[in-house]
């Protein structure tokens, strides 16, 4: 699409631009050829009248007189009444000339050899190609800049529908300044949180109606096997086990349909886990580099670990937004794989968590410094959405760890990195896991 637009754009304005320069050369040649026919008019006159004046009482004017009057580098061309044809001045005859009849004495022809209408329009024509190729460079310049301005947005809304095709949710709140553009961004952006809270209340209803049907049918199981194991009537056990069989079969599809609604690895696109921390170090620097802060990040895991990159970009960009909003100094992402495990932490330089909220800093509506309450708690369920966890692993400054879901249990993790040590490392099912 860039492409079409420069060449449309290109195409309009150096069209425009030749056809400028060929009104302008020759608007030139024919301003030029008239100034200077007019002054050698003006010169032929005087001319002729100087020839006028000339003595003829000894005969026709000769071309002795016709030197004396002669203008430099012009050359004079005289027909007498009596037909002889005298000449003089500069012996070539190529330039512009103009003929006058003089009373008692002939034609006369001036003939301007000066060449000065021949540099005249060398130097027009010069300048004025000169000027419409430096326009043709400034049309490029601002045709390339004008294409990246209106494609920019759309591949950056391009990339965001790619992002919302992999499960990740997240509203991009850029606006570019051009008026169809920004109200699609507003269109995708309300769609986007739409979408989200359908599919979180989705997600919430399927897991409580799962776990409702689970109670009822394992009450139902354990009388249906009392009944199997019933001494007195061969009937009743071989209906009670008919029975049984059917609920446990409904049990496993029920069971299906629970681990089929949490399992997305079918659906969602996963890649490297190195290529989504890249990703967020690219959308998040200028942000940073706007604020006077810097954002580093190492990923000490091994190439082939993939990651969901919808939930994964989902929760370490509103972990980034997070300390960004709320923290100080530089932000570090750190990406590691101890033992059977994986996890990413972010944290910063600032003053923390506050205490009264920092046991609720995963609860909606929640905010310990005017925000509103929601970016932590999306993050939280997006983590939870693939097995994940995320937990404050410290409030002073605020440090917070992101368990991916590789493990049942993440709370066996190994040893804290130095100076982070956790104060109960087995409470990380709740949201704070120590402080410092």
């Amino acid at each position: 699409m860039r492409r079409r637009i420069l060449r449309a754009t290109l195409g309009v304005t150096v069209t425009m631009v030749v056809l400028m320069t060929l009104a302008m050369l020759w608007g030139d040649w024919v301003g030029t050829t008239a100034n200077v026919e007019r002054q050698l008019a003006a010169e032929a006159e005087d001319v002729a009248a100087q020839l006028h004046e000339v003595d003829h009482s000894e005969g026709e004017v000769t071309a002795e007189d016709l030197q004396q009057v002669v203008p430099f580098n012009h050359r004079l061309e005289l027909t007498t009444e009596s037909g002889v044809e005298l000449v003089a001045g500069s012996a070539t005859a190529a330039g512009p000339s103009v003929e006058r009849t003089i009373n008692d004495v002939g034609v006369l022809r001036l003939v301007d050899t000066s060449g000065t209408l021949r540099r005249n329009h060398v130097v027009a024509t010069i300048t004025i190609v000169t000027v419409g190729l430096l326009l043709v460079l400034v049309a490029i310049a601002l045709s390339v800049r004008t294409s990246r301005r209106l494609t920019e947005p759309i591949n950056e809304l391009a990339a965001h529908a790619e992002r919302l095709g992999s499960g990740d949710l997240r509203p991009s709140n850029a606006r570019y300044g051009i008026a169809e553009l920004d109200r699609l961004a507003d269109s995708m952006d309300a769609s986007v949180v739409q979408v989200a809270s359908m599919l979180d209340e989705e997600r919430r209803m399927s897991l409580d109606a799962s776990h409702q049907l689970k109670t009822p049918l394992t009450a139902l199981s354990l009388r249906l096997e009392e009944l199997a194991d019933w001494p007195d009537d061969g009937a009743v056990r071989a209906e009670a086990r008919q029975a049984l069989d059917q609920v446990e079969r409904l049990s496993r599809v029920v069971d299906d349909l629970l681990v089929d609604r949490q399992s997305t690895h079918a659906r969602r696109i996963t890649i490297p886990l190195q290529i989504v921390v890249e990703q967020q170090l690219g959308e998040w620097r200028p942000a940073f580099d706007a604020a006077h802060r810097l954002l580093a990040a190492t990923v000490d895991v091994e190439a082939s670990t993939t990651v969901e990159a919808g939930p994964v970009g989902q929760v370490l960009s509103s972990l980034i937004e997070n300390s960004l909003l709320h923290g100080a100094g530089t932000t570090t992402i750190t990406a590691l794989r101890p033992a059977d495990t994986t996890w990413i932490e972010v944290y910063d330089e600032g003053d923390g968590v506050p205490d009264d909220v920092a046991g609720r800093v995963f609860e909606r509506d929640v905010s310990g410094a005017g925000g509103t309450g929601l970016g932590l708690a999306a993050a939280q369920d997006a983590a939870v959405s693939i097995g994940g966890r995320i937990a404050l692993v410290r409030r002073r400054p605020a440090h917070f760890r992101f368990f991916l879901g590789d493990r049942e249990d993440p709370t066996a993790i190994g040893p804290e990195p130095e100076e982070r040590a956790e104060s109960d490392a087995d409470d990380v099912r709740g949201d704070v896991v120590g402080e410092c």
